[in-house]
């Protein structure tokens, strides 16, 4: 049940991504380990209204950890081409965080700003006014995604550069604090060349919270908010299996359409008239 690490096969090839040999090699400790960390981020939420705000410290924790973990698979998945991997990365983000924001708009009874549909502007997840707080990560990982190069580059080199990256990231982030979250996502670049083990992680129940996680995380907010407005602060503890049913929903009605669009990104005429202008290549199907 331990924790491992094992130096991928391919890890040297790391220092010219576009020959990644294992990019479709999902890693199944992660998988449940991101499960885990969006239900750390439902307890925070779940016990905010009775006062106890200690554990949105390892919600907090949580997202970041997200974040590296993005850079962990994305570079482990990244072929070079970044248009397609652009194009793949809408297909399988948008449809769950579009709708989720929708659902906010309307649960708060506000007319919706439509450029938040796309990632704009910077959401502040401590703005009372944020009708779906979660979706401000979702912000962040998507305007990190043109960055994808730079970060495939700093991060699958020796640990010097990757430590000075993060370190120049950190500091620009003292002027403009988005720009932090490149930080994170170098280091889950830079650990992609080792393959995350971990028996229990690996079982059904993390598996399944896994499968489910992005849904999850997107959604959970909207429905305690409904039970917490009729039933009071002990609405978030009694809605918790109409969360993660809402959740199972989402993922089977638009999270796992989405992943197929993703995957299949380049046999949708859109696709293949991007990918004839940048004349064709591979991406990352697995996400």
């Amino acid at each position: 049940m331990g924790w491992s690490l094992i130096t991928a096969s391919g890890a040297s090839s790391l220092v010219n991504p576009n020959r990644a040999n294992f990019g479709r090699q999902r890693v199944a400790a992660l998988d449940g380990l991101r499960g885990i960390l969006a239900v750390v981020v439902l307890a925070g939420h779940v016990c905010k209204p009775f006062g106890i705000t200690f554990l949105l410290i390892p919600s907090h924790v949580a997202v970041c950890l997200f974040f590296v973990m993005s850079g962990y698979v994305l570079t482990r998945a990244w072929q070079g081409d970044l248009v397609h991997f652009l194009l793949r990365r809408f297909l399988r983000l948008w449809p769950v965080y579009a709708a989720s924001l929708a659902v906010g708009f309307i649960i708060a009874g506000r007319h919706p700003q439509w450029t938040q549909f796309f990632w704009y502007p910077y959401i502040d997840p401590r703005d009372p006014s944020t009708v779906n707080p979660p979706t401000w990560s979702l912000v962040l990982e998507a305007w990190a995604m043109p960055f994808m190069p730079l970060i495939v580059w700093a991060g699958t080199s020796t640990v010097y550069r990757a430590a000075l990256a993060m370190l120049l990231m950190l500091c620009a982030g003292l002027f403009y604090a988005p720009i932090i979250v490149l930080a994170f996502f170098i280091a889950g670049a830079y650990f992609s060349r080792k393959v995350v083990r971990n028996g229990w992680l690996e079982s059904a129940i993390p598996q399944w919270l896994g499968k489910i996680s992005y849904s999850l995380y997107l959604s959970h907010f909207l429905v305690l908010t409904v039970f917490v407005k009729l039933l009071g602060p002990w609405g978030g503890i009694l809605c918790l299996p109409v969360v993660f049913c809402v959740a199972w929903l989402t993922w089977f009605g638009l999270e796992r359409p989405s992943i197929w669009l993703s995957r299949r990104a380049d046999t949708i005429p859109i696709g293949k008239r991007l990918m004839a202008q940048v004349g064709g290549g591979t991406s990352d199907g697995s996400l």
